[in-house]
């Protein structure tokens, strides 16, 4: 009887699960009710595929096709960058975006840098939208076209659904960006924008799934702060973000930002559960697609748009912007062991564009010369090709000694192997054995300071004076200081990193362009800023008393440029040309550079002639 009453059991649970019915209530999320979204962001004018590991719009567009997501959708700062999209203040990128099918995007804090009316016009006339709920005019009226988008889409398991879509910027980037780019907007308190909006489209558009995209500095602190949004598509941290914070009504959300400098494409899989009505963000997964998962894919189409784009810019680049009486010669050696008119040159444009105490450039950021004669907007791009923003940050008078006390430091250990080098040239013997130093191209050219400084005292205290604006540099005094934004990222430089932004403005070149535009851009280009002193038995008291920052241990300098002996110079490891990886951000592929060109010079004493001959490798930074 009880093994009779144990099998009917058995079957009724058999026939309940088989009907659909459980014993056990389900748990949330089916597996099968999922929809695909690409993502992207932070492409910053990137548009194809380079030898650093960069997608382009034509893997892209394969990769969209293959996956067939529901939705295709950017985080911000993508207008604005490189010279393909700089050169027609986003237009090239836009014209892709709706190539390859993006449905919308967000701005980024770049993407404001053509103004607000060319960003607006960017999206109209568009099949993507652009779309930043939180901006409004001063009389509060909404600023883009449209503060969301609704798409109906079939989910894996055909299940329909109703997908909103809104975007929303960091209101505290209105300050990041030139007073003149905004004028007249204001933008809202981010969060709140986005409940507002979020409510709409689950209540009037009867939406299922609510996504924000944002352009964001704070992403835990943002979401915190959200009710009714599914999920979070970002930008503006640089970062694989693949995670889950909690909301202000403690539901978990999921959060994805897919990198930078088009890298990656991110593939966001959400989740939803019917019984709920919710994404399940633990059944929710990201996948993030580097270069080698696209290796071979393309789109012949949009490698045609590309081309003929391309095509197009060619009269962009080659317009006139100025004339020059003289050539400022670009040598990627002496950039790193000594100030250079070159160097001189950008450093004045960034203080001319920003009116700035000092500026400063990183050796690895200055890619060319100037020619005699006519100068156009390719020698602009050949010079500052990665489209770096100008940034200005406060630094105390200390600081800037410290920066100004490494960067010496870095020049003498650099101007060691630059003279071993040539030595090497001149015995006939191969320079290649003596290896540059790995941080060579944070070697810094400046401009508004001037300084001596004693090459036998230890690393960290070689600085004897310094003026800023021709008084005494003060050690508590604050100071602004632009640069690229390379550099404010650069761990060689802690000060420089850890220093408040004052503001942003346009990129590099933009600032180099219209310096030059200025017709009095070659004055001041010889006057010597950094002065290595002869030693002398005593020498002079600072000016300002400076307390060294820690750096590491001393060891012996060699002298000025020219004149190290083998036995002041670091011990170097023989080695071939000197190569390395680039950084992210170069935006080059492996250059030619000139090695040594050095004149042939009469050895009076020996009667000896040495013939130097000039060399040419192939050469990258592993830093700039």
């Amino acid at each position: 009887m009880k093994k009779k009453l144990l099998s009917l059991l058995l079957s009724i649970s058999m026939l309940l699960s088989l009907s659909g019915f459980a014993l056990a209530a389900p748990e949330e999320g089916n597996a099968q009710t999922t929809v695909k979204i690409v993502h992207t962001n932070d492409l910053h004018g990137y548009y194809t595929a380079t030898s650093r590991g960069q997608i382009g719009f034509s893997a892209l567009k394969a990769v969209i096709d293959r996956e067939q997501p529901a939705l295709v959708l950017d985080a911000g700062d993508t207008f604005h960058g490189q010279a393909f999209a700089t050169v027609e203040k986003g237009a090239s990128i836009a014209q892709l975006m709706a190539a390859v099918g993006y449905d919308a995007t967000t701005p980024g804090n770049h993407d404001w840098r053509y103004g607000k009316d060319q960003l607006k016009a960017l999206g109209q006339g568009r099949s993507f939208k652009i779309l930043a709920a939180n901006v409004v005019t001063d009389s509060a009226s909404a600023f883009f076209d449209a503060p969301y988008l609704v798409k109906d889409v079939v989910a894996s398991d055909n299940t329909p659904l109703r997908i909103g879509v809104f975007g929303v910027i960091d209101d505290a980037f209105y300050t990041s960006t030139p007073p003149a780019h905004v004028a007249g907007l204001q933008f809202l308190p981010e969060a709140d924008k986005a409940n507002e909006i979020a409510q709409i489209l689950r209540d009037v558009e009867n939406c299922d799934i609510v996504i924000a995209l944002t352009h964001q500095a704070d992403l835990p602190g943002f979401v915190s702060a959200l009710h009714g949004v599914d999920a979070v598509i970002a930008g503006h941290e640089h970062l694989l973000i693949d995670t889950v914070y909690p909301d202000a009504d403690g539901r978990e959300v999921p959060v994805v930002e897919a990198g930078y400098y088009f890298q990656n494409i991110g593939v966001l899989t959400l989740a939803f559960d019917p019984a709920s009505g919710r994404v399940n963000a633990s059944a929710t997964t990201a996948r993030f697609l580097s270069a080698s998962d696209v290796a071979g894919l393309s789109d012949p189409a949009i490698d045609q748009t590309i081309s003929s784009i391309v095509e197009l810019q060619e009269p962009l680049l080659n317009r006139e912007i100025g004339q020059s009486t003289r050539a400022l010669p670009y040598s990627w050696e002496e950039l790193r062991v000594s100030e250079q008119a070159i160097g001189r040159l950008v450093t004045n444009a960034y203080r001319n564009a920003t009116g700035a105490d000092v500026a400063i450039e990183n050796a690895g950021g200055i890619r060319a010369g100037l020619p005699e004669g006519q100068i156009v907007y390719k020698d602009m791009i050949s010079i500052s090709p990665y489209g770096n923003t100008l940034v200005v940050r406060q630094l105390t008078g200390q600081q800037l000694l410290n920066v100004l006390e490494h960067a010496i430091d870095i020049g003498i250990q650099c101007d060691a192997v630059y003279t071993l080098q040539k030595q090497a040239v001149a015995n006939g013997e191969d320079p290649y054995q003596y290896a540059w130093p790995e941080n060579s191209g944070s070697y810094l050219q400046f401009s508004g300071i001037s300084a001596t400084y004693d090459v036998t005292r230890p690393a960290g205290s070689r600085v004897v004076q310094a003026q800023i604006g021709g008084a005494p540099l003060d050690p508590v005094r604050t100071y602004s200081v632009a640069t690229n934004s390379y550099v404010i990222a650069d761990a060689e430089y802690p000060d420089i990193v850890s220093a408040p932004t004052q503001y942003e403005i346009s990129t590099c070149e933009e600032a180099l362009i219209k310096f030059i535009q200025t017709g009095d851009f070659e004055k001041g280009l010889d006057v010597p800023g950094l002065v290595a002193l002869v030693p002398e038995p005593a020498q002079p008291t600072p000016s300002a008393t400076v307390t060294p920052a820690p750096t590491e241990s001393a060891q012996a300098s060699p002298a000025p440029s020219g004149t190290a002996s083998p036995s002041a110079a670091p011990t170097a490891q023989p080695s071939p040309a000197p190569t390395g990886v680039s950084s992210p951000d170069t935006g080059d592929d492996a250059q030619t550079y000139p090695l040594l060109a050095l004149m042939l010079a009469a050895l009076v004493a020996a009667n000896i002639v040495l013939a130097i001959r000039q060399h040419t490798r192939a050469k990258e930074d592993t830093r700039r």
